[in-house]
């Protein structure tokens, strides 16, 4: 029998560690192989790639990103090939497989932990034993329910060729995510979250990690994102990872984890601070709300003041990037209590602020308990709330309004300059306005929120900023040519005509003790740089990078000169 594994990632850049583990787990067993995809691709090409090897099995990782488009990648499969067997595994399908087996033709679906199980329920198969003759703990199918989640032992996927260590990602590991887990499960049970239906926590041997960690390193990954849902839940392993990793340094390769920051404590601070290479480690801080009513809602166990100290001595550093999320939709958080939130957390200056939109995920209790806090939320994926008791339609349109300036004007990291000044002067203290009323201007002029071009971005902001009598236009133009390593071809506002610019620039070119006053050339002068009236007798001449030596543009203030 041959078997293909497939998932649909997000994103090219993205990998699943999940098909690798099926694969190592069961290919000196069985004819297995697997392939990944991207939702972006057509779904009848991906059927076709898939029937050309023509499998016998073809087993589905379905996720909150994916579902829709597996089930119609699916119905297709079993239009071409009825006898083709399909299994279906991964968090969307394993807490409510009744739904899935109305609607769709699916074989049988894995509920939790596949890695042993996929091999078990491949032997049953081979044996020709009927569905219903099928009993496997994590296993359903269409007569028999089962509802138990299937946990591997750690010690034996341990035993296994390692997932990080395969040929076919060769090629591709410098260009993508590598995903990497030293622990599986969750402490605590957060009534949104999926990770809060796996009780306790177990971790992979410390000297398999450092192995495969190693490989990884030396074997031209850039990017590692560790899954583990509480990294520093375990203060001895994440210490012993840590130091292994900062002895493992390499310029250019990144690490990211997901922190809970009421468990760091200073010894641990003053470690990263003292010993942490720059931008070496990113840490996704959860924090979701400052209302305790909310936290206690939703069974998040978090204590703001200790967690925002923390944040603030990571920050002092200057050592880890920090990226906080929020979530907006939790019970009891009206509008004007999310602000008050959101002012909270961004208060704290992390390079990234994620505004995240509540979700009732399959199988979370917050899903069961909906109705309770009066809950409307769309019925497929990803099953996105519109409303509740104590926030209206209207109030959570206009918080994604203000997400999509978010995004556009803080986390890209294109406004600097800007942001620095409006969140210290103009906006100091009132941060979720500054969006708010960005992402309100927006909608007010008929603006898009998607497919614009950079010159749009700043001028769109530019324009907003004037509405308010604030004129940051050097800022803006500082921050706009800080996007570029060679001079744009466009500026997204132009004073200066094209015989004004090319006089200025042959004056410049020739004036010898400028160039060696600056280390420029009149070829650098010519070809590298940009040039901009900022009145009558003072240009602002921009250098742009384009040698590698620098990472940001030199701005250089040019008087003119007599004639």
């Amino acid at each position: 029998m041959k078997t293909v594994l497939t998932t649909l990632n997000a994103k090219y850049i993205h990998t699943s560690l999940a098909l690798r583990w099926l694969y190592v787990a069961n290919k000196d067993n069985f004819n297995i192989s697997f392939k990944e995809y991207v939702i972006k691709e057509n779904v009848y090409k991906i059927a076709d790639d898939l029937l050309i090897s023509d499998p016998d099995i073809i087993g589905i990782g379905i996720y909150i990103w994916n579902v829709d488009k597996s089930m119609e990648l699916i119905s297709i499969l079993k239009d071409r090939r009825p006898e083709v067997i399909i299994i279906a595994g991964g968090p969307e399908v394993s807490y409510d497989p009744e739904f899935f087996f109305k609607k769709q033709t699916i074989d049988y679906i894995i509920s939790g932990e596949g890695e042993f199980v996929l091999g078990k329920l491949l032997n049953a198969i081979a044996g020709n034993r009927s569905k219903t003759g099928i009993e496997i703990e994590g296993v359903s199918s269409h007569n028999r329910i089962n509802r138990k989640m299937a946990k591997a032992d750690l010690e034996n996927l341990a035993k296994l060729p390692p997932p990080y260590t395969l040929k076919e990602d060769t090629e591709e590991r410098r260009h993508r995510l590598i995903y990497f887990e030293t622990s599986r499960g969750c402490p605590y049970q957060c009534g949104y979250c999926l990770s809060s239906l796996e009780k306790g926590v177990r971790y992979f041997p410390l000297h398999y990690i450092f192995r495969n960690l190693e490989y990884l390193i030396n074997h031209n990954a850039r990017q590692i994102k560790f899954l583990d849902r509480t990294f520093n839940l375990n203060k001895k392993h994440t210490k012993a990872i840590f130091d292994f990793l900062i002895r493992q340094y390499k310029p250019g390769l990144s690490f990211q984890f997901e922190i809970y920051a009421d468990l760091l404590d200073d010894e641990i601070i003053d470690y990263l601070n003292e010993k942490l290479p720059p931008h070496y480690f990113r840490f996704e801080i959860g924090i979701q709300s400052t209302y305790e009513p909310t936290n206690k809602a939703v069974n998040r166990k978090q204590n703001f003041n200790l967690l925002a100290e923390n944040i603030r001595k990571l920050m002092n550093g200057g050592k880890v990037d920090l990226h906080l999320d929020l979530i907006a939709g939790l019970p009891y958080e009206t509008f004007d209590r999310f602000k008050k939130s959101f002012n909270d957390v961004f208060s704290l200056g992390a390079k990234e602020v994620q505004l995240g939109f509540l979700k009732m995920l399959r199988g979370t209790s917050l899903r069961r308990n909906a109705g309770l806090y009066g809950y409307e939320y769309a019925q497929k994926a990803p099953y996105e709330i519109r409303f509740h008791k104590d926030i209206t339609d209207i109030e959570v349109r206009r918080i994604h309004a203000a997400e999509h300036a978010l995004e556009k004007y803080w986390n890209s990291g294109k406004f600097k300059r800007t942001m620095k000044i409006l969140s210290d002067t103009y906006y100091k203290g009132k941060y979720f306005e500054l969006f708010d009323e960005t992402g309100q201007f927006y909608e007010e002029n008929n603006l898009p929120e998607h497919g614009y071009h950079l010159e749009d971005i700043f001028l769109n902001f530019h324009r907003f900023l004037l509405s308010k009598n604030i004129n940051m236009f050097d800022e803006l133009r500082a921050d706009y040519y800080s996007c570029f390593k060679i001079r744009p071809h466009g500026f997204w506002e132009n004073k200066m005509d094209k015989k004004e610019r090319k006089k200025m620039l042959y004056q410049i070119g020739n004036d010898k003790a400028f160039l060696k006053r600056h280390k420029l050339n009149r070829q650098i002068i010519e070809k590298h740089t940009a040039i901009d009236k900022l009145d009558e007798k003072r240009f602002l001449l921009t250098v742009f990078c384009n040698d590698g030596s620098r990472e940001n543009p030199m701005f250089i203030d040019v008087s003119v000169q007599p004639d």
